[in-house]
């Protein structure tokens, strides 16, 4: 069936008052397919503590973004994610921060001033109206009052964005919170460093482990180019695909973190290289044109298949558990921290509080794997010629 664009009659009152529903693309759930599981199902797993079977339970239960479970669903998602740490979701404690910090509750009609976390050429905003707008405006602005360590992190606008399509906007603060302050996953970077182990994480499990893309891509462009490719790779997602495909990941990024995204970014790169290598390709066509990083984001904006394949594609790649690839990502934090201090170089913002201290995230990053980590010696040359090549 043909995906559908709602018609103003047809609106269905799944969406929050920030949102202007015309235009969004539905795409129907199949006649064949088994009966959509509720938010009591969802419910009964996480109080049992089933968090591996509500992993599946997302990922193969295709809600249309028309669906009316988002609005209990994503909130219930977010805050079993809370800790100590995220004490700054109390009730009543948002709607006290934005009276401390704008002085009223009204929504401001002038633009508000963005913390410096922010990056300003990605606001997505998607279907949000001007006062929607004006709300994630005000709720990143409370984020960064409320954790001032934050010092990089773009993709909390989109994100938040995205949250307020569905839930109100004192719960999008929570949701927020509970994302920053996690312990146990990462679902947020915070700060230009790690900003940047992320994207050299994709590029180093993308060519072990879709290795024909991954080669795809670079033979159609030069080293340095194909790393500001990857570079962009969260932008992919976020400025590239389909709105229906981006709710469809995020209710499974809100459960299992940030690797839902590393997945997502390598089925975009074996997606594309499926429908690109063959010559009579409009996507070939592009590459020769306008060069691999505009055909990718042709690509992406076209997104041929549903967004249910698209997940199976995504979670159909082998051999990509969290133990591997926080081992990945630490090693490559620690390579980039020690050739940071081995070139004197300040060009990179460190992940250090204003004592020099490491930063709450940090430690997390540290904690989180150091039951998976094996640490294995080797001769000070070896390490220092990987430092050199990486």
């Amino acid at each position: 069936m043909m995906p559908s664009v709602l018609e103003e009659a047809d609106i269905p009152n799944v969406f929050s008052s920030f949102v202007n529903p015309t235009g969004i693309t539905v795409v129907p759930c199949s006649p064949t397919a088994k009966p959509l599981k509720t938010i009591t199902d969802v419910k009964n797993l996480l109080q049992q503590g089933r968090k591996q079977d509500l992993k599946y339970l997302l990922r193969n239960n295709g809600w249309p973004v028309d669906h009316p479970i988002r609005n209990q669903l994503w909130p219930l998602l977010c805050t079993q994610h809370q800790n100590d740490k995220s004490s700054n979701s109390m009730e009543g404690f948002y709607w006290e921060m934005v009276k401390q910090v704008f002085g009223t509750m009204d929504l401001p009609e002038k633009p508000i001033n963005l913390p410096p976390f922010v990056e300003p050429s990605h606001c997505h905003s998607y279907y949000l109206t001007h006062k929607g707008r004006a709300a994630v405006d005000r709720v990143v602005s409370v984020l960064g009052y409320a954790y001032p360590d934050i010092v990089y992190s773009p993709t909390i606008y989109p994100i938040c964005a995205l949250l307020l399509h569905y839930i109100s906007e004192e719960e999008c603060y929570n949701c927020m919170v509970y994302l920053v302050a996690s312990k146990e996953k990462t679902f947020i970077t915070q700060t230009k460093l790690l900003y940047e182990v992320t994207w050299k994480t994709v590029m180093q499990i993308s060519k072990k482990h879709v290795k024909g893309p991954a080669v795809f891509l670079q033979r159609h462009c030069n080293t340095s180019r194909a790393e500001r490719i990857y570079m962009d790779w969260i932008w992919w997602i976020f400025q590239g695909l389909p709105f229906q495909h981006l709710i469809r990941i995020v209710d499974c990024f809100l459960h299992e973190g940030i690797k839902v995204f590393y997945r997502t970014a390598m089925a975009i790169l074996i997606l594309f290289y499926k429908n690109s290598s063959s010559s009579s390709s409009e996507y070939q066509a592009e590459i020769q044109k306008n060069g691999v990083d505009s055909a990718l984001t042709k690509f992406c904006k076209e997104m041929p298949v549903t967004p249910q394949k698209f997940l199976k594609v995504a979670f159909g790649i082998r051999g990509l558990s969290s133990a591997y690839i926080s081992r990945v990502f630490i090693r490559t934090e620690m390579v980039l921290r020690s050739k940071t201090v081995i070139s004197g170089s300040r060009q990179l913002v460190r992940s250090r509080s204003s004592e020099n201290l490491p930063n709450s995230q940090s430690q997390n990053n540290i904690q989180m794997v150091s039951h998976t980590l094996t640490i294995r010696e080797r001769m000070p040359e070896e390490v220092h010629k990987e430092m050199v090549s990486y």
